[in-house]
C-alpha cells in the first residue's frame, strides 16, 4: 500500500502525477515491446531455418535400434557380472592351497567374459525387456530427427 493506494491504483496515480513523463514512458514501453516482438520473430525464423538445414540423412533407424540392442545387452552383462561376483564372494576360499592374487584376477576376468556371453546369447531377459520398453522412444526420436513426425514430449 502506497499512500493509501494499492496495486494498479498506485501505478495509475503515479502516471497522472508525472504528467508528460507518463506518456513518454508509455511510448518507450510500446517501442520496447515492438523491438522485443521483432527480435522474437527473428529468433523464431532462425530456429525454423536451422531445423531445415540440419542434415538428418545420416540418421538410420536400423543402426539406432542395433546400438540400443547392444547397450541393453551391455547393461545386462554388467548387472549379471555384479551379481555373479557377489555370489562368488559367498563361496569360502580354498583353505588347503589358498588363492593367489593372480587367481582372483583371473576369476574376475572369467566372470566378466562369461556374463558378456550370457547377455549376448539371451541372458535372463533384462536386455530384451529394456529393449522392448525403449525401442518405441528411440524410433520416434529418430523419425523426429528426420522431420517425419513431431518430436516426442
Amino acid at each position: 500500500m502506497i499512500n493509501g493506494l494499492t496495486g494498479m491504483d498506485a501505478l495509475r496515480g503515479a502516471a497522472t502525477w508525472n504528467g508528460p513523463n507518463a506518456s513518454q514512458e508509455a511510448l518507450q514501453a510500446t517501442t520496447d515491446a515492438a523491438r522485443f516482438e521483432d527480435a522474437l520473430s527473428r529468433a523464431t525464423q532462425a530456429l525454423e531455418n536451422a531445423k531445415k538445414t540440419v542434415d538428418t540423412s545420416g540418421v538410420d533407424a536400423e543402426a539406432e535400434a542395433k546400438r540400443l540392442r547392444e547397450a541393453c545387452q551391455g547393461f545386462e552383462a554388467m548387472f549379471l557380472d555384479i551379481v555373479f561376483r557377489s555370489m562368488r564372494n559367498t563361496v569360502p576360499e580354498n583353505t588347503l592351497f589358498g588363492e593367489s592374487n593372480g587367481e582372483k584376477i583371473w576369476h574376475s576376468m572369467l566372470d566378466t567374459e562369461l556374463m558378456q556371453n550370457v547377455a549376448k546369447s539371451g541372458g535372463v531377459g533384462i536386455a530384451d525387456m529394456m529393449y522392448d520398453n525403449l525401442i518405441d522412444q528411440v524410433t520416434s526420436q529418430t523419425l523426429a530427427a528426420k522431420g517425419k513426425i513431431d518430436a516426442p514430449k
